[in-house]
């Protein structure tokens, strides 16, 4: 009997090389058309569960794979962002189109598969794809302060401790007029707690007051970081934010 594909060591995470393609339909001209693109290297995003299920020797497309980019990293980890960093500067995006293959061909790919994923970046590339399926948009009202809070502390280039700075999250409370606004930082293990946490302070200032104020601010590590807080936070992240309706007003 074939073992399964997660017997074999593939995991959801297990990245490895191989020149495949990605199809994804189209219109044009009123005729369906299909568009491909090839990509070198491959993360498995199938579940672990999924993949004990999933015979080797299975023809059937089971697999779900996302392409791995390496050019222009994002400098954030992006668990509630477009683009996720896996390591060492490659990444997936989840606008790329996907390719399913069957456990037959993941499993001839054996020898290509890369060093697995550390337990903290396993389970949040599993929480990254969680949240590609359920991705709530930010209340119609709370939308204008979102921008801002984003634009004041989302900014690579306004972020002086960048570097150490993996994201900032946004949790919102509308009940008081105006809202207010609560930041968590999460950061690198070498940064400096108090640093990072004067850095956001400064910035929380210059949110606009009629808009909305920034009532509590905290600073941690990924380790430090409670999963639920993730799951209920928004992106300070201009580019990552999303919303229901029309298009919100710009907010200088």
């Amino acid at each position: 009997m074939t073992n399964d594909l997660h017997t074999e060591g593939w995991r959801q995470g297990s990245v490895f090389a191989a020149e495949l393609l990605a199809t994804h339909l189209t219109e044009r001209e009123g005729q369906v058309q299909s568009m491909t693109a090839s990509f070198g290297q491959w993360v498995v995003c199938t579940q672990d569960c999924d993949l004990r299920a999933a015979s080797g020797s299975s023809e059937q497309a089971l697999v779900e794979l996302r392409p791995v980019l390496e050019d222009d990293p994002p400098a954030d980890m992006g668990i509630r962002s477009r683009r996720f960093l896996l390591a060492d500067g490659r990444y997936v995006d989840a606008t790329t189109p996907r390719c399913f293959v069957t456990p037959t061909l993941l499993a001839s790919f054996d020898s290509t598969r890369q060093a697995p994923l550390d337990d903290a970046r396993s389970r949040a590339f599993k929480t990254w794809l969680g949240l590609r399926y359920d991705r709530p948009a930010v209340p119609d009202n709370l939308v204008d302060l979102a921008r801002d809070v984003a634009k004041r502390c989302g900014s690579r280039g306004g972020r002086e401790t960048g570097e150490l700075v993996h994201d900032v999250l946004m949790q919102f409370d509308d009940r008081t007029h105006p809202p207010h606004v609560a930041l968590f930082a999460v950061i690198a293990d070498k940064a400096d707690h108090d640093v990072v946490r004067t850095w956001l302070s400064k910035a929380a200032t210059r949110v606009r007051p009629e808009l909305g104020v920034v009532a509590y601010i905290d600073v941690g590590t990924r380790s430090e970081t409670p999963l639920d807080l993730i799951e209920t936070s928004y992106a300070a992240d201009l580019s990552q934010l999303t919303w229901g309706g029309a298009e919100p007003a710009r907010v200088e």
